[in-house]
C-alpha cells in the first residue's frame, strides 16, 4: 500500500516531499529530524503524508534511495573492467573527473550530509556497501594488471582505500560550510590521489 499510494503521487507532490526531507535528514541527525518539520515544509497534511509514507525509517530510506539515484544520473561508476588497460592512468582521469564534477551536483551534497550524519542507518548502509564493492572489484583488476601491490590482503586494501574515500569525503564536507577557507579544489584533489596511489601502488 505505501509503494502504490506514493507511486500514485503527483511528480510535484512527490518531489516536494522528498526535497523537504532530504533538507531536514541533511541538516540533522535521524533522531533530530522533525516528521512534523516536514510535513508543514512540503505542505502536506498529516493524513496525506501517512497515506503514502509508513513511518520516519521508510521515509529516510526513500530519500537516500531517491537522492543516489539522481547522484548516478549524475555521475555513473565506471565499469571495474575498464581499468585493466593502464590503471593509473584510468584512475587519475576518473579522479579528476569526480573532483571537477561531484561539486557541481546538489544530490551528491546532500547525500554525502545525510550519510556521515547517519552512518548507521541500514539505508546508509547498504549504499556504503555498494560503494566498498565497487572499491574492492576496481582493486581486483589492478592487481590482475600488477598496477596494485597483490602482497597485502585484498580486504585490508579495501578496507583502506574506502576508509580514506570517506575521510576526503568528509573533509570535502568540512570545507564547503566554511566559506572563510581559502582552498583550491583541484589542488587538494592531486594530494587525495598521491595518497592513493603511495597506498596502493605495487
Amino acid at each position: 500500500m505505501y509503494e502504490t499510494a506514493l507511486a500514485r503521487m503527483r511528480p510535484e507532490k512527490r518531489a516536494a516531499l522528498i526535497d523537504a526531507a532530504a533538507r531536514e535528514f541533511a541538516s540533522r541527525t535521524f533522531e533530530e529530524a522533525s516528521l512534523n518539520r516536514i510535513i508543514a515544509t512540503c505542505g502536506m497534511s498529516k493524513s496525506s503524508f501517512y497515506h503514502v509514507v509508513d513511518s520516519k525509517d521508510d521515509l529516510f530510506a526513500l530519500v537516500v534511495a531517491d537522492l543516489a539515484a539522481s547522484a548516478r544520473r549524475f555521475w555513473t561508476p565506471p565499469a571495474p573492467e575498464t581499468f585493466s588497460d593502464g590503471f593509473w592512468d584510468r584512475a587519475r582521469s576518473v579522479w579528476v573527473n569526480i573532483a571537477r564534477t561531484w561539486p557541481e551536483s546538489p544530490e551528491l551534497t546532500r547525500l554525502w550530509h545525510i550519510a556521515y550524519a547517519n552512518a548507521d542507518s541500514p539505508a546508509v548502509r547498504e549504499l556504503a556497501g555498494h560503494v566498498e564493492e565497487w572499491v574492492r572489484a576496481v582493486l581486483i583488476v589492478g592487481r590482475g594488471a600488477e598496477a596494485i601491490d597483490a602482497d597485502c590482503p585484498l580486504e585490508l586494501q579495501t578496507l583502506s582505500v574506502f576508509s580514506l574515500l570517506r575521510t576526503f569525503d568528509e573533509r570535502a564536507l568540512t570545507l564547503t560550510e566554511d566559506d572563510s577557507a581559502a582552498v583550491d579544489p583541484a589542488e587538494i584533489s592531486v594530494h587525495q590521489f598521491r595518497l592513493l596511489t603511495r597506498l596502493l601502488q605495487a
